[in-house]
């Protein structure tokens, strides 16, 4: 990895020498521009043992968490994102917002969501010669999506020969085996005009379980000021929730405290019906050992790249990328609110509880003693409302994600002389198509519950159901073992669902230097591009037809097509003079006509001063936009299950922090007055209600960068660069999340502001819902300082060829990272920070406020050894955040690669990661979601070895 370009690559280089860097559109004859690039090489990639790429790319400091294959809750279709300087929104419950854009060969790829992520997997790994990242906003340059800047993967489109490589590997507990195979091969024409490359993948990532690593066996909160086991409250024979009025007045079940359970928030059914108290907890459900840790992950892909030369200055060039990737998602049995479709919310409705045949006579007995409570209107229907069930008995909920891309290029490039200069031009048309299919098993229909529910006795005295369609089975829920295999086939349909995403681009772009000052050439780029997007998603037909109530997924369509031209200049000011080695000013803008937010207009400005040759100050200013894409306009609303904790309810059995007027503005959202001083959270998490917003305009950045680069000539080898950032986006799609809505109304203290009024509790208190939007509200900041040192030099030899070591220091100091979605409230900076609205409002995903890699690589002749160390700073609670957890300290985690050319067509590597085992720190549920752990920043599964060979002919 380098800082600098020019410290171990020579990128798209011409006869001439003549190079473009990513960032810019610019024909230069050096390495220099003013926005920082980090230059990741092949040797980098390879050498990691990882079989897809985020796992490598989310080790470099410049970039924070985002979706990876440990993203099984929360992780949507399996889509595997970069994210740099943590400012991508994730979309786990709504819809991601990405300001981060992933180019090939300086192209748009292949979306692979409603938000227009690429998904890393599927870039071919075995092609790539180099990875680009620029941090310094790129919009100008790019278009929208490049506010925090872009990534650009170079493809090898000039292969020769045959190459064949395979490598596997596994966790030093046995697990999590993985798998790769590439073949290669190239050609070029017999008069050298032209090549084909064509590359071919097949790569497998096993899973491993929660139950299989000590952190993430037991889902854990914070009691009594310990990490203790607090588990689901949806549970196998069904939990009802009470509030202490109906508890006071409740019959048949004694719900008085014991010292063995102190905390009775309710009743539930255990074997044959029979209704018992419900301690918390006691009485939770471990889901834990079910889930996935990690998913499972296979793809195939083959990609083709070919260029011919038509003339002596044009060159037709054309790309064909073809990806099947599949990866599953696992969870414990479903886990469901019992409700009745059209009922009122959280609402489950029993007809004819006392008599109902499908009903044990426990629970016909239990509901008749309590018709008071569940039957207050006296209609002979019960009205249960809040209940939880752990559908055990039907097994885990398996999701399965197939996605099919496929995508093609063509275009033309050549040069021509003007105005006694060279000129080079392009132009191109890409078709993009995605499409995703969806397989869940499972999940229990609503509807169908309720038809099950609705049970009678005919003529030949068999319990049936009331109504007959659907091939309907009478369902009862109450008690454990309940649900009959039978009556779990009918309430678990197979669900599909299938969505597709097509992109057309066209462009055309013309470069070269206008005019020679004395200083240097003048060098300039036009051009012009035309994109549109659109994007469907098709919902199987239980969900078209609302058969999951409130969880049914609708279906979205939208489209939007944007027409833009663009340019760019470099003009030398002074050069080869005393203290002044160079002075350049570069600028670029781009105007943008959107079908959805109209015209914008973007622009950068920068600059360049060398006093000497080594040593160089550069500085850029940004100003770009981000247009909404299509999911984040045109998603309908939805409600989905969150992590986060409750802040009206107690979080200690023998403790209570909770002020005076908390507590009131807690019963005045709607928690009794009677529960308040001992009300608890019945569950991990609660529902939260998202959606798209058609009225979103543009956000807009500003992105300042100065810094440095220093190559001393009186030590060779030695490069340090450092390079301070500071991002602002106004009008920011953001919605408020659940944990910040529930902070804000508790802080102002006022029912009646908009906050307040998004939070909907059942009767016992219980949160039911809360209600985000996504709006252009408020700002997100973030600042900080990269810093690199690189240092190559020779050393003796021990197999008769030169000998060389290189060391390199990579840091990254993030000093905020902020987010105000409120203006009346401070902003919410979560650099370093967990808690609070952070790490929960992230999907569970911290950012770090520092973060550094160490590397050392030896190289002599075929033998070449490189040891890594990479470290994730402390990470301490936010500070409204108090816990017993405190300080997070510092986690290094170290690894080892070897390569060996044992013949000059035969290559053997391999290599230890996270050499010594570290584990990730356990900071609960509450704070980092089902894992305990985060599952994004931190290393999963402990120790774990490669090997491979590599072939060539």
């Amino acid at each position: 990895m380098a800082q600098e370009a020019e410290s171990i690559t020579e990128p798209q280089a011409s006869a001439s020498g003549d190079i473009v860097v990513t960032g810019s559109r610019l024909v230069r004859s050096d390495l220099t521009a003013p926005s920082p690039v980090t230059v990741v090489g092949e040797s980098e990639i390879k050498s990691s043992g990882n079989v897809s790429l985020e796992k490598t790319l989310n080790e470099f400091p410049q970039l924070a968490s985002g979706n990876n294959s440990a993203a099984n809750i929360g992780g949507g279709s399996g889509v595997l994102t970069v994210n740099l300087r943590g400012l991508n929104q994730p979309g786990a419950q709504s819809p991601s917002s990405s300001r981060s854009l992933v180019l090939v060969n300086g192209r748009r790829f292949i979306p692979a969501n409603s938000g227009g992520e690429v998904d890393l997997a599927s870039i071919p790994d075995a092609l790539i010669k180099r990875v680009e990242i620029i941090t310094g906003g790129a919009s100008a340059v790019y278009g929208s999506d490049a506010i925090a800047g872009a990534v650009n993967f170079i493809l090898d489109d000039a292969f020769e020969g045959v190459e064949m490589a395979a490598q596997t590997g596994i966790t030093g507990r046995g697990d999590a085996a993985s798998y790769k195979l590439d073949l290669t091969y190239g050609a070029s024409t017999g008069d050298g005009r032209g090549n084909v490359t064509v590359a071919a993948t097949w790569a497998k990532q096993e899973p491993f379980f929660q139950s299989s690593r000590a952190y993430s066996r037991t889902p854990l909160a914070e009691i009594n000021g310990a990490l203790t086991y607090s588990g689901s409250g949806n549970i196998p024979g069904t939990r009802i929730g009470l509030s202490q009025a109906q508890r006071d007045q409740l019959v048949g079940v004694n719900v008085t405290p014991t010292a063995a359970c102190p905390n009775i928030t309710g009743i539930r059914f255990g074997e044959n019906g029979a209704p018992l108290p419900y301690c918390q907890p006691q009485d939770t459900y471990n889901y834990a050992p079910l889930n996935y840790l990690q998913r499972p992950q296979e793809r195939r892909s083959v990609s083709a790249l070919t260029h011919y030369d038509v003339g002596d200055h044009i060159t037709a060039y054309g790309e064909a990328f073809y990806i099947n990737s599949k990866n599953d998602s696992r969870l414990a049995p479903d886990s469901f609110a019992p409700v009745t479709p059209g009922a009122a919310s959280q609402t489950l409705l029993v007809p004819n509880y006392a008599t109902n045949p499908g009903l044990p006579a426990a629970v016909r007995d239990f509901f008749a003693a309590n018709a008071a409570i569940f039957d207050a209107d006296g209609d002979g229907t019960a009205s249960i409302v809040g209940a939880g069930r752990r559908a055990d008995e039907l097994g885990t909920r398996n999701s399965f994600y197939e996605r099919n891309q496929l995508a093609f290029t063509g275009g033309v490039r050549g040069d021509f002389d003007m105005i006694g200069h060279n000129w080079r031009w392009d132009a191109f048309y890409q078709y993009q198509r995605n499409r995703t299919d969806t397989r869940a098993e499972g999940v229990i229909s609503q509807t169908r519950l309720s038809l099950g529910l609705d049970t009678v006795t005919n003529g030949a005295g068999q319990v049936v159901c009331r109504t007959q369609i659907l091939g309907c089975v009478p369902v009862n829920i109450f008690g454990l073992n309940a649900i009959s295999p039978e009556a779990g086939v009918f309430l678990t349909p197979i669900r599909r669902s299938e969505d597709e995403f097509v992109r057309q681009v066209a462009g055309a772009s013309i470069s070269g230097t206008l005019l020679e000052l004395p200083a240097g050439p003048v060098a300039v780029a036009l051009g012009t591009e035309y994109r549109k997007d659109r994007y469907a998603f098709t919902p199987s037909a239980q969900d078209l037809a609302g058969e999951y109530g409130t969880g049914s997924q609708t279906a979205l369509s939208g489209s939007f097509d944007v027409k833009e031209v663009f340019g760019e200049i470099r003009v030398p000011i002074l050069g080869d003079m005393p203290f002044i080695d160079t002075l350049a000013f570069e600028g670029a803008a781009r105007y943008s006509d959107y079908s959805t937010v109209g015209g914008v207009f973007t622009w950068k400005a920068g600059g360049e001063y060398a006093p000497v040759d080594w040593i160089r100050i550069r500085g850029a200013y940004n100003v770009a936009i981000r247009a909404p894409n299509i999911g984040e306009l045109y998603s309908a609303r939805s409600i989905g299950y969150v992590g986060g904790a409750d802040p009206c309810a107690r979080t200690s059995a023998t403790s209570d922090t909770r002020s005076a007027a908390v507590k009131a503005i807690c019963v005045a959202t709607g928690v009794p007055a009677g529960d308040i001083d001992n009300f608890y959270q019945s569950a991990l998490g609660m529902n939260q209600e998202t959606g798209g917003n058609p009225n979103l305009i543009e956000e807009t950045s500003k992105t300042y960068t100065i810094g440095g680069v220093i190559s001393p000539p009186f030590l060779r080898g030695l490069n340090i660069t450092v390079d301070y950032y500071n991002i602002r986006i106004d009008d920011a799609v953001a919605s408020i999340n659940n944990i910040q809505t529930l902070n804000d109304c508790l802080a102002n203290g006022d029912i009646n502001s908009s906050t307040c009024q998004a939070i909907r509790r059942l009767p016992n208190g219980q949160i039911d819902y809360v209600m985000v939007n996504l709006q252009n509200i408020g700002s997100i900041k973030a600042r900080g300082l990269d810093a690199q040192v690189d240092y190559r030099t020779s050393l003796p030899t021990f197999f008769g060829e030169d000998a060389n070591l290189s060391l390199q220091g990579v840091a990254s100091w993030m000093f905020e990272r902020s987010i105000q979605t409120l203006s009346t409230a401070e902003p919410l900076d979560c650099a370093g920070h967990y808690g609070g609205g952070c790490s929960q409002g992230n999907g569970g995903f911290i950012i770090p406020d520092f973060k550094l890699n160490v590397n050392a690589s030896y190289n002599n002749g075929p033998f070449t050894l490189r040891a890594q160390g990479r470290m994730v700073g402390a990470i301490t609670p936010y500070k409204t955040v108090t816990t017993s957890i405190g300080k997070l300290d510092p986690v290094w985690y170290f690894d080892l690669s070897t390569n060996y050319e044992v013949s000059e067509n035969f290559t053997f590597f391999g290599g230890v990661d996270n050499v010594f085992d570290k584990q990730p720190p356990i900071l609960g549920t509450t704070y980092v979601g089902d894992a305990n752990v985060d599952i994004s920043l931190y290393d999963l599964m402990g120790v774990r070895f490669f090997a491979g060979a590599r072939v060539k002919f």
